[in-house]
């Protein structure tokens, strides 16, 4: 209220009583031009009228007890006389400045308070011609808004350039939520939340058409109780989306009243627009929903078809190849390239006839597999396979026929070769068996054999003959007992064992008949050796085996025999200590290389074939592991045993 001054230049009806801002208000707006009620002395604006909040955007509050210049740019009132006029700057919210006239005039005798005209060019003075014009690039902009980076983003952007061009920034968006019978504010440029966050599903209905709400009207919906709440002048929404199918609502709030006519062109125009924005986003962030799904979906597939050991083919429904897996190239022995395009017929070639199968698949009918049938392979070879026909639908149409090959050529060898182990097992047990049963006997004959010598005439010609009946009971219960031993149990007692020790005691006992054999030994091993986890007793009998086969082999034409220790570089984990022994002799004969390791595998004419069967058996009792490589005058055998690491195997 204002207190004190000279008010001699107002009109009578206040003399005699203090007029208040209200009274200046009700005269101000009366007055049919924008005008302003100012203290020129301290440049502050005191009340404004509606017209020209209508035209600067702001409210009343936004003005009251502000500097002129937040509303004016270079509009000096200081030094201004009495009826002067003023070239200024009108600064507005929201919209763009404009250039208008300001006219003073005094309202009382000291020159503190004045009424200051504004002059506004007609164009300009309403919602009309002159924002059309500055709307236009914002319409612009806004078309521009379709491809963006994703929805949030998209909606975030299209009410920026939607606030331009409404003119306010209580804008928000409410959209349908399946699971719920509400609408759901999804995004909004609100700075104060006026508007709910959530409104009944009734008032999309309620707001079907273009509803424009102004205060003093009856309210509606809790949009219209909102908006009457936070004291706005109108509130105008619309729905997203058509007639039949409404997804949401566009809302807006304004300060000020708007001109109807223009704001619902307007309004409906922006709606629609967004509308249509909002469902185009939608259906190409399905269709690349789609898109993406459907590339994991066949990366998916064609990942499992490069893998799998099965061969798939993928046949056209008149039969033709259009797909080859790897595995099916591997196993029918043809490049996808070359049998693109060709019929099954001439690639599945099988004597039983597969083409009455492919083309009831290609007819719809869903195929049972076909066991156990022959395939031929490129080069004439015929092979056991599974086949699986599954016919491909897509809209109740044949689209594709897969062909899935399973090879059993591999499982029929394992087949065979585990009846091979048994059969030896079987075997095994019958030998053991026989071998107990037969030492005894043996073991009979030798000493019978023994007291027959001592009985007879040392000269007679008998002893050559008893002789060789002695020693071939030897070589008998020799036989034995490796037969014996392969078959047996192994009772390996595990313990820290000094490898390069066990080695150079197993080379001393052998030096005496190495050197009697012209053989000579090497023997070299690292500094500072790790022990192993083993077996003494056991180990022994490996390294013991090893030289006795390189030294028979040497025994007619002496030779080298070389022994290396060190730690493994080809076998990390576990650390490994590996043991080579080398010999310069013939070498191994290639048929028999394969199965070196085999029980009754031998070169020798006086061997048992058992010797490097036991090796390997305690060796692998060891969790080690052991190999040949052989040439023509030398064969080396690597022999690789874990380091002892503090635990128990």
């Amino acid at each position: 209220m204002i207190q004190s001054g000279n008010y001699a230049s107002l009109p009578s009806i206040f003399r005699g009583k203090q007029p208040t801002l209200e009274d200046f208000g009700s005269l101000l707006n009366l007055m049919p031009e924008a005008a302003l009620l100012v203290d020129k002395k301290r440049s502050l604006i005191l009340y404004a009228n509606s017209e020209l909040l209508k035209v600067s955007a702001f409210s009343l509050r936004d003005l009251i007890d502000r500097p002129l210049s937040d509303l004016f740019d270079n509009a000096r009132l200081e030094t201004a006389e009495q009826g002067a006029e003023l070239s200024a700057v009108m600064l507005r919210r929201k919209r763009d400045p404009i250039k208008v006239r300001l006219q003073l005039t005094g309202v009382d005798a000291a020159g503190q308070w004045a009424v200051l005209q504004v002059d506004i060019p007609k164009k300009t003075s309403e919602f009309g011609s002159a924002d059309q014009d500055a709307d236009l690039p914002k319409l612009l902009e806004l078309t521009r808004l379709v491809e963006s980076s994703g929805l949030d983003h998209l909606m975030q952007e299209m009410l920026r350039v939607i606030e331009g061009i409404l003119k306010t920034d209580l804008i928000c968006v409410y959209q349908a939520v399946g699971s719920y019978p509400q609408l759901c504010k999804m995004v909004s440029s609100e700075a104060a939340g006026i508007f709910p966050d959530s409104i009944p599903s009734t008032d999309l209905i309620r707001l079907a058409a273009t509803n424009i709400w102004t205060s003093g009207k009856r309210v509606q919906t809790e949009l219209h109780r909102a908006g009457r709440m936070a004291n706005l002048a109108q509130v105008i929404s619309t729905r997203l989306g058509n007639e039949n199918a409404s997804f949401g609502l566009l809302v807006a709030g304004f300060t000020e009243r708007q001109s109807r006519q223009q704001l619902d062109l307007l309004f409906e125009f922006v709606a629609n627009y967004l509308s249509s924005n909002l469902q185009h986003f939608t259906l190409v962030d399905n269709l690349k929903k789609e898109r993406d799904q459907s590339a994991r979906k066949l990366s998916i597939r064609n990942d499992l078809q490069d893998n799998i050991k099965e061969g798939v083919l993928v046949l056209t429904p008149d039969l033709r190849i259009a797909e080859m897996n790897p595995a099916a190239e591997l196993i029918l022995g043809y490049a996808e390239a070359e049998v693109r395009s060709h019929l099954a017929d001439n690639i599945l070639i099988t004597p039983e006839g597969l083409m009455p199968a492919l083309e009831a698949a290609s007819s719809g009918m869903k195929m049972p597999g076909l066991t156990k049938v022959s395939l031929l392979k490129r080069d004439g070879q015929l092979f056991p396979a599974n086949i699986q026909i599954i016919p491909t639908f897509q809209a109740n149409t044949v689209q594709a026929i897969q062909v899935v090959i399973t090879d059993l050529s591999e499982n029929e060898q394992i087949r065979a070769r585990t009846q091979h182990l048994e059969q030896q097992a079987a075997i095994g047990e019958v030998t053991a068996v026989f071998a107990h049963e037969v030492r005894n006997p043996i073991n009979n004959i030798s000493t019978g054999l023994q007291l027959l010598a001592t009985r007879i005439n040392g000269e007679d010609r008998n002893q050559e003959l008893i002789g060789r009946m002695q020693s071939d009971c030897i070589r008998l219960n020799d036989l034995m007992e490796s037969v014996l031993s392969f078959s047996r149990p192994m009772d390996i007692r595990l313990q820290p064992v000094n490898l390069d020790l066990l080695l150079r005691r197993v080379i001393d006992r052998w030096r005496p008949r190495m050197t009697r054999l012209r053989v000579e030994t090497y023997y070299q091993s690292v500094d500072q050796l790790p022990f192993v986890r083993g077996d003494s007793r056991s180990l022994e009998q490996v390294f013991t085996n090893l030289i006795s086969n390189a030294v028979e082999v040497m025994r007619d034409t002496g030779g080298t025999l070389a022994i290396q220790v060190c730690i493994s570089e080809q076998v990390t984990n576990p650390p490994q200590i590996e043991v080579t022994v080398t010999d310069n002799g013939p070498g191994i004969p290639d048929e028999i290389k394969s199965r070196l390791f085999e029980p009754f595998v031998s070169n020798r004419p006086r061997g048992t074939g058992l010797g490097l069967a036991i090796t390997k058996q305690i060796v692998t009792a060891h969790r080690g592991s052991i190999y040949a490589s052989s040439f023509p005058g030398g064969t080396v055998f690597h022999v690789l045993i874990p380091v002892d690491n503090g635990e128990n195997l």
